[in-house]
């Protein structure tokens, strides 16, 4: 990896034709050295970090608020198992606890067909409005 020079701070960064200065360049030279130049060296330190991680890590991207495998200090989740319709909200694969969003699902004091949308979650094999305590409806 490449230092990165302190700034000098009573150069001026444009010299009097209007280009950079020298230690104005020397440093954004180093800054885009630093970083990888003309590979992403981000990119390939979050590779790396990837690669580090355990194996035995689990991180769930979807599918509800579950926890599986040895996390060993890591919390996996997604929070909603899907954002949809109340009529299309998944029936199978699910565990009770898992989230929804019913995008159509009705708070209380809202009419028939007029739902504009409540957290639900996954109990007994009904999707529970979080606002009701009772199943969602639209």
């Amino acid at each position: 990896m490449v230092n990165i020079p302190q700034p000098q701070f009573a150069e001026p960064i444009v010299d009097g034709r209007g280009l950079a200065s020298g230690p104005f360049r020397t440093l954004l030279l180093a800054i885009y050295q630093r970083i990888g130049g003309q590979s992403d060296a981000v990119d390939a330190a979050m590779t790396l970090a990837a690669g580090a991680a355990p194996q035995a890590t689990l991180v769930v991207a979807a599918g509800g608020l579950q926890a599986g495998g040895d996390l060993t200090g890591n919390v996996g989740l997604a929070l909603y198992a899907a954002v949809t319709t109340a009529a299309a909200l998944p029936a199978t694969g699910l565990a009770d606890g898992d989230w929804a969003y019913a995008l159509d699902g009705r708070k209380p004091g809202e009419a028939g067909g007029a739902g504009t949308g409540v957290p639900v979650f996954f109990s007994g094999g009904a999707w529970i409005s979080v606002c009701s305590g009772a199943m969602v409806t639209t």
